[in-house]
């Protein structure tokens, strides 16, 4: 079953009871019907862009069901998002059926760095076990992470990627997707019965119901969102299934329509699942990011909260013009037998954020025993890992350098020694390597492979290291230098102020982006004609798909027209820009608003009241008590709507209460 939400607001119509007098206006009487329809909800999303700089991954462990004094081990990551090193003094955790081991305490995380650990649970008595553990450091600790095992009967367990997803900005009547994983962590089979979607922008794909999900098993449940008009949307994905501990899963989503023009970073397939890959081994799998959007994007970095999971073949940052692809290589190199499931985050400068997930199930490697009585021992092995293994630092525009990390490390037993690191193709070089560099077991070290074109065209080179190892693997490297694109586009293409009372002034504003791919510079902006005039905008420089706003105004002091040219000068192709601005001044128009009522018997005279409001405020307007039947008011206002009552008075001095109300219009 689906359900869109849909609720009507109650429309009303407030009624106007009758006075003594009725007051007839020579303008038409105006009745305004206010009425609408819409859809809410309660929405506790929280913006993905304020968490914490250190995070660990997964944000919650569900160890399934065990047998008693049987230990049960998951990996897990710890993330240093932020911009400085951080230091993990401890890890605390609330129950001691609970462990974390892997780390040595104090560790040190540089930014962008992570850290692999383990969390157990080894259960002591029979039931459901729960607690937490977050990691110290000075002064402030991690999010606490959810730890749940049951020992017992095996039951269902439904887990998903993300407990809430933003879609960010997308452009009106376009569509923006994401691949929402759900994942059966349990021992048993998982059947979800029903998935209800809320909000009027937000939908999911047809998938059958119910749907079984295995023991280990996954499932992606792909949602989109697309705006029709500008603003901030929200709803919620609720999804009934048979787990037992939370039959019930609500994940919050966000997104933002605009009318402007913005790029979007799509990836296909959003999700990526490997299946029973041996520990020691590796599989890889390859996803498509496009910009599907209408404007240029920034794809700035790629973030993973994967463990066993790496990502080759795009170098960041990178520029996709509208339409522009570029493959993803995903691997999965488990190190211990079990599940494994994260989310690799793809983001871009413009403050968008598109999220992979992947997923893999380990099995444990089959080994050989050694034989007993070795007859000499075998030489401590030398070999060298490179990682990524090919780069393609797609398209760069020339006079950019473009730079990616390249890790090398020794996984033998005896050291290694690097005594040169060869780069062939043009453009292409590698930095930060201090050589001869010697890496003891297990040891690694990174370093910088940049790609800074001087012309247009491809490039092809090798990163080769020269050193005493065994075996020494080679990096495959590719790059497009692309000519710099200098171009602006300037919304709306023309203003017209139309007609504006003289003394009065009026403004417009015009939006000048950069829709090329490289930086474009803005030196002087001018505006001829009488009586307008411009702001904002003169010497600044716009990156790629960065925009300003220039405001116009028109100030007549005389009725006649004007026209000028709005001047745009930069380095951009076509510069200068122009622009047509046109407007007439109108001499100001004096209205009179004229009032006549019925006699009243007993009468002495009338008084007139007037208020902007409407139904309250009301200020008398005649100087004195009025004994005729009409009243001009010459003091009304261009465009104000004014309301007015009237009331009699008695030759004792008594006034009645105020008549019925009528509004007039002043255009």
């Amino acid at each position: 079953m689906r359900y869109k939400c849909s609720e009507l607001l109650e429309r009303r119509s407030a009624g106007v009871s009758n006075y003594a007098g009725a007051l007839v206006a020579w303008l038409a009487i105006l009745a305004l019907l206010f009425g609408s329809t819409g859809c809410t909800g309660l929405v506790n999303a929280q913006n993905p862009n304020s968490q914490s700089a250190v995070q660990v991954v997964p944000a919650a462990v569900n160890f399934g069901s065990t047998d008693l004094g049987k230990a049960v081990s998951h990996q897990a990551t710890v993330a240093n998002n932020g911009t400085t090193t951080v230091t993990l003094t401890q890890a605390s955790v609330s129950s001691n059926e609970f462990s974390v081991s892997g780390l040595q305490f104090p560790v040190s995380i540089p930014a962008g760095q992570r850290a692999n650990f383990t969390v157990s649970y080894k259960g002591s008595k029979a039931g459901k076990a729960s607690g937490t553990f977050n990691f110290v450091g000075d002064r402030w600790a991690t999010d606490p992470v959810e730890l749940t095992g049951t020992v017992g009967s095996a039951a269902p367990q439904l887990a998903v990627s993300a407990p809430n997803h933003n879609f960010g900005n997308v452009t009106v009547n376009t569509v923006a997707t994401y691949a929402l994983v759900l994942s059966n962590s349990g021992g048993s089979d998982l059947t979800v019965t029903d998935i209800y979607v809320k909000g009027e922008t937000f939908a999911d794909t047809q998938v059958r119901l119910p749907a079984t999900i295995p023991a280990g098993g996954n499932l992606a449940l792909n949602l989109s969102f697309s705006p029709k008009t500008a603003g901030n949307y929200s709803g919620s994905v609720k999804i009934l299934s048979n787990d037992p501990e939370n039959p019930t899963t609500r994940i919050e989503l966000r997104g933002d329509g605009t009318s402007e023009p913005v790029g979007e970073l799509t990836a296909t397939p959003a999700a990526l699942s490997f299946s029973n890959v041996k520990v020691g081994t590796s599989a890889s799998d390859t996803t498509t990011l496009r910009n599907a959007g209408n404007a240029n994007i920034t794809l700035s970095r790629i973030s993973l909260s994967a463990a066993g999971f790496s990502t080759a073949g795009v170098a960041t940052p990178v520029v996709l013009v509208p339409g522009e692809s570029l493959p993803l290589t995903v691997k999965f190199n488990p190190s211990s037998a079990g599940t494994k499931s994260g989310t690799i985050s793809l983001v871009t400068s413009q403050g968008g954020i598109t999220s992979l997930s992947v997923f893999g199930t380990a099995a444990a490697s089959t080994t050989t025993p050694p034989s007993p009585t070795p007859p000499t021992p075998a030489p401590a092995p030398t070999t060298l890992s490179v990682s990524p293994a090919v780069i393609n630092f797609g398209s760069v525009v020339t006079g950019v350098a473009n730079t990616q990390l390249v890790q090398i490390g020794n996984p033998g037993t005896g050291s290694v020694t690097v005594t040169a690191a060869n780069v062939t193709g043009a453009g292409l070089s590698a930095s930060g390597l201090s050589l001869p560099l010697t890496l003891k077991a297990g040891q690694t070290s990174t370093f910088n492979v940049q790609f800074d074109p001087t012309s247009a065209g491809s490039s092809t080179g090798t990163l080769s290291l020269a050193s005493d190892a065994s075996s020494t693997p080679s990096v495959a490297l590719s790059g497009t230098g692309i000519a710099p694109g200098l171009s602006l586009s300037i919304s709306p293409s023309n203003v017209s102020f139309g007609s504006v009372t003289v003394g009065s002034s009026a403004s417009r504003n015009i939006t000048v982006t950069n829709t090329g791919n490289s930086n474009v510079a803005i030196s002087s902006v001018g505006l001829t004609g009488t009586n307008l005039s411009v702001s904002g905008g003169s010497a600044v420089s716009l990156s790629p798909s960065q925009s300003i706003n220039l405001t116009v105004q028109f100030s007549p002091s005389t009725a006649a027209s004007s026209s000028g040219i709005l001047s745009i000068v930069s380095n951009a192709k076509g510069s200068p820009a122009a622009i047509p601005v046109t407007g007439t001044g109108v001499a100001q128009v004096q209205h009179t608003v004229s009032l006549s009522w019925n006699a009243v018997t007993s009468a002495s005279g009338y008084n007139v009241y007037r208020t902007v409001t409407g139904g309250s405020g009301y200020t008398r307007i005649n100087s004195a008590l009025d004994a005729a039947l009409s009243y001009s008011d010459s003091s009304v206002q261009d465009s104000q709507t004014y309301y007015y009552v009237t009331t009699s008075v008695n030759s004792s001095g008594t006034e009645s209460a105020y008549s019925a109300e009528v509004s007039v219009a002043i255009p």
